[in-house]
């Protein structure tokens, strides 16, 4: 019987943002529901394994409810109580990922108004190509 290789190639087919805040996660949630008029929730926390710690690190996500007019966006902490998400980013607090946009001037005008906003310090254009744990960010 001949065996046969599977070869995966993970698809790393969308946007990233990076985001520094002092603010906690569902006072960024609103902000981010109030910016772009739609409704961001809170759904399961992401569960990651680490050989490092003897449970899972846990990190908190907030996907937008009205996917109507609007691209998958989620935002997703970097930081849990015991370690980080994406380890060789530890300056960024948050991460918005962002599937399906076709429309780039909606991504442009997304990033502008985050910019603008009073809770968020900065705002980093991201390759999730060229990060050492990307892994963690297909779920």
């Amino acid at each position: 019987m001949k065996t046969r290789k599977l070869k995966y190639k993970p698809d790393y087919d969308f946007k990233l943002l990076g985001l520094s805040s002092v603010e906690e996660d569902y006072k960024l949630s609103w902000e981010l529901s109030r910016t772009l008029n739609t409704g961001f929730v809170k759904s399961m926390e992401l569960r990651i394994i680490d050989p490092k710690f003897s449970d899972f690190l846990l990190f908190s996500v907030f996907e937008n409810e009205d996917k109507s007019g609007f691209p998958d966006i989620r935002l997703v902490s970097n930081k849990g109580k015991e370690g980080y998400l994406i380890e060789e980013l530890k300056n960024i607090d948050f991460f918005i990922i962002i599937h399906d946009d076709e429309d780039t001037n909606f991504y442009t005008e997304f990033v502008s108004k985050l910019k603008k906003s009073e809770v968020i310090t900065a705002v980093f254009q991201l390759e999730p190509n060229k990060l050492k744990s990307k892994e963690k960010l297909l779920f």
